[in-house]
């Protein structure tokens, strides 16, 4: 029988991954006659695609578009893909003009219908696709301290110390230790250095009251 409907994509229905929500083919379906054509969409894996519409009547030379819509499902690349899609066409009697769409399918003889079978095809974005960050120029001074790296969650480019730049801080602790045990070393020898200056005056105060209290003593016996 002659073919009434081109349909494009002619022979497979590509889905493009990940499959973690619902993934949309469009097939397009165009009346190439003279009459109405009925048409009706199957699949082998009726529980995996969603069909609107799954059937429908085209008027002479127009096109009406088919969203295959496959669910959402955990991909495994190594198992064996059979889905497969049919679209079934027939001319619409004038008989036929009233009734429904199921009743039309019932009703024509298998010697009318027109199959056309189509294949899935599931397929995963090319590795690498995504655009890698960029890196800056090495500085020809000093290579190493100019290099940068990029981190993924926020973008904000980081220098990367090098070894020189690990020597001078440890050259500078070095150098802080040491003026740190300086500083110490002249506090306590200031400090030491006060103690005598403290000393004789509390020596000067203790003899006074000494002398005092001794000429009480002796002025009180004397009186």
């Amino acid at each position: 029988m002659t073919t009434l409907l081109a349909i494009n994509p002619p022979t497979e229905l590509t889905f493009q991954g990940p499959f973690v929500e619902v993934v949309t083919s469009i097939l397009s379906l165009t009346n190439t006659t003279d009459k109405k054509v009925c048409f009706k969409v199957k699949t082998t894996a009726p529980r995996r695609y969603c069909v609107r519409p799954n059937s429908g009547v085209i008027d002479p030379k127009e096109t009406m578009e088919v969203q295959i819509m496959l669910q959402p499902f955990s991909y495994d690349p190594n198992e064996k893909n059979n889905h497969k899609f049919m679209v079934q066409s027939t001319v619409l009697a004038e008989e036929m003009a009233g009734l429904a769409a199921e009743e039309i399918w019932k009703t024509v003889s298998s010697a009318n219908i027109v199959d056309k079978k189509l294949r899935c095809v599931f397929t995963l974005p090319e590795a690498g696709a995504a655009a890698s960050a960029p890196t800056a120029a090495a500085d020809p001074v000093n290579p190493v301290n100019s290099t940068f790296v990029t981190k993924p969650d926020t973008g904000l480019a980081k220098p990367v110390a090098g070894s020189s730049d690990i020597q001078k801080l440890k050259e500078r602790v070095e150098d802080l230790t040491r003026e740190n045990t300086s500083l110490k070393n002249r506090v306590g020898a200031a400090a030491s250095r006060q103690a005598p200056a403290v000393e004789p005056a509390f020596h000067n105060a203790a003899y006074y009251i000494i002398f005092v209290i001794i000429g009480w003593l002796i002025a009180k016996f004397v009186i």
